[in-house]
């Protein structure tokens, strides 16, 4: 059960993050093409590609969750493999602990976004909805640390570059 939702939740995130990129690539060559053809801008484009690329990368954080790939320190792994998988297990609630206080953090940014009706240049909407990406990008990666130090077989093995 846990396993598959960890895999829904991973193709979730992948095709929001997809959609995502794929709606900042087709905004920023419409304004181009709108510029250097038509001679006349998208209102608001740039912006908009901009928080389209915002999310994306949040999504993509919680992607790199999914499949183990975060960049890390390594070089303490010789001595920290003896006592594996603890270690590890430990590292994934450490990581569980840490990510729920930064989501904590990133809500009551919300909050006082939301509070204070703060809205986004050229287009004026009110940001705090796509601001809710931060706060879930972290408590989505908490648990799913949080999963993986009670389920270390569900952590997908971090695979090593050759060379």
């Amino acid at each position: 059960m846990l396993a598959r939702t960890l895999r829904w939740l991973r193709l979730i995130e992948a095709s929001v993050a997809s959609a995502a990129y794929a709606a900042v690539a087709i905004l920023l060559m419409a304004d181009v093409i709108g510029r250097e053809v038509f001679e006349t801008a998208i209102l608001g484009a740039q912006q908009l590609a901009v928080y389209g690329a915002i999310l994306a990368g949040f999504l993509g954080f919680t992607l790199a969750t999914s499949d183990n790939t975060h960049l890390r320190p390594e070089f303490l792994d010789f001595i920290l493999k003896r006592f594996e998988p603890w270690t590890s297990q430990a590292g994934n609630a450490l990581s569980a602990l840490f990510f729920f206080g930064a989501g904590y953090v990133a809500w009551t940014f919300v909050e006082i976004s939301m509070d204070a009706g703060d809205r986004a240049p050229v287009l004026y909407f009110v940001v705090w909805p796509l601001q809710l990406i931060i706060p879930y990008a972290f408590i989505s990666s908490g648990l799913k640390h949080l999963a993986f130090a009670a389920r270390p077989d569900l952590q997908p093995a971090k695979e090593r570059e050759a060379g």
